[in-house]
């Protein structure tokens, strides 16, 4: 199985923008909406070019002054930005690797506004989709099953072997975070697998690590409301 990196602008499957956890930090699922909506919520999008030679892992001021827009386009939008850092989403396509670095990032605040923070950035980084996780209420209509498998021996152990491995139980692709002792790998269950059958699945994904040097802790499952946004709909989003 040979290995490219994604093309940014192109992505030939939506799952390559799986670019973040459901995870808050420590490999917890996202926190409940409190009434009338609103919570933490997860973007799955890619910064592209501007954290392409970032090196995994990276948060904090190093991190800030590659994305700036970010930061400023939360601020107008009155959405805060709990956590961000340099992640890897994965996938396979037609027998090939495909990885690009992307962001580990959450935030909180209305849904309308973090859709729109979501739209603009879409848009500001050219990419073709974004992803958005809302915390599951009761009252949508339908949500996704998700899981997240803590690695808490640090997932800068991830070779291009071991992802390559990942993909004959991960086809569709993950997101991992890097972050020491807080790193973890995040997949959603888009299709229609029953939930048994994720979890069986993530519970292969256990092994496949263990045999291969990499320890996992719990996995955490959970539910999520989520929005997919592409080039044709940023402007509805923003505009809402």
């Amino acid at each position: 199985m040979s290995v490219r990196n994604a093309p940014t602008l192109h992505r030939r499957s939506a799952l390559a923008a799986l670019l973040a956890a459901l995870a808050a930090p420590g490999g917890a699922a996202l926190a409940a909406p409190p009434a009338g909506g609103g919570g933490v919520s997860r973007l799955g999008i890619s910064a592209g070019a501007a954290i392409a030679d970032v090196p995994l892992g990276t948060s904090g001021a190093e991190l800030s002054r590659h994305i700036a827009v970010l930061f400023q386009t939360a601020s107008r939008l009155g959405v805060r930005v709990e956590t961000v850092s340099v992640g890897q989403g994965f996938f396979a396509d037609e027998g090939e690797l495909f990885s690009e670095h992307d962001l580990d990032l959450l935030v909180s605040g209305r849904r309308r506004d973090v859709n729109a923070l979501g739209a603009i950035l879409g848009k500001a980084w050219e990419q073709s989709v974004v992803f958005i996780w809302h915390p599951a209420s009761p009252a949508d209509a339908e949500t996704v099953a998700t899981a997240t498998v803590p690695l808490p021996g640090d997932a800068a152990g991830l070779s291009d072997a071991t992802y390559a491995a990942l993909l004959t139980e991960l086809a569709d692709g993950g997101h991992v975070r890097y972050a020491g002792r807080e790193s973890l790998l995040f997949v959603a269950n888009t299709g229609d697998e029953p939930d048994v059958a994720f979890a069986a699945r993530m519970a292969r994904v256990q092994r496949l690590l263990a045999l291969r040097g990499v320890p996992t802790g719990d996995v955490a499952f959970g539910r999520a409301a989520m929005v997919v946004a592409d080039r044709d709909g940023y402007d509805a989003l923003i505009a809402a």
